[in-house]
């Protein structure tokens, strides 16, 4: 695996080869699906205005698929070089167009899974569809990137990020959180 900086921002150009890209999208066969939520005053709640999409949790016991996640967490983190510990439990997002993806937001949050979660993780399962960059912002600048097929783009879980908008297709995402003892 070899990565490139995002300015300002984490890597990307981490890949995964066609065979774990298909290990993930055969998981989606029987998984069951739920509504994308956000949290907001402390609850999670569906606002499709902010987040349009469908989550399919993995399964813990899904052996396989967290040891290809292990693996880049590992690589990952000789960028980071923070103190890792655990993966939360990942999920597959499906974003169907037209969706307004994901609205600008942070991963790490003041209590609870997502108070450990230092590195956050996108890896594309498919690239035949418009739309849909990741886009990161510090102050004011905004950068954004359109991972292909089997790229993983690993970032701080602080950075405010969004998905934009997928205008045509359908997308499919693997997340992730590299989680450890709390930031100091």
């Amino acid at each position: 695996m070899s990565s490139e900086n995002l300015p300002n921002h984490g890597i990307t150009g981490l890949n995964v080869g066609q065979d774990h890209v298909d290990s993930f999208m055969d998981y989606l066969v029987d998984a069951e699906k739920e509504p994308g939520r956000i949290h907001t005053q402390g609850e999670k709640v569906e606002k499709t205005s902010i987040r349009d999409a469908e989550i399919y949790p993995i399964d813990e016991k899904q052996v396989r698929l967290y040891d290809i996640l292990n693996k880049i967490a590992v690589s990952a983190n000789k960028y980071f070089k923070y103190d890792i510990s655990g993966i939360e439990r990942a999920q597959i997002i499906h974003y169907k167009a037209p969706s307004n993806g994901y609205s600008y937001h942070i991963d790490i949050g003041p209590k609870g899974t997502a108070a450990l979660r230092k590195i956050s993780m996108s890896l594309l399962l498919n690239d035949d569809y418009e739309g849909g960059d990741i886009c990161f912002r510090s102050s004011e600048e905004e950068s954004c990137t359109r991972p292909k097929a089997g790229e993983v783009v690993a970032f701080s879980s602080f950075i405010s990020h969004k998905v934009n908008p997928i205008t045509q297709g359908d997308r499919y995402v693997v997340v992730a959180w590299f989680t450890g003892p709390p930031f100091r």
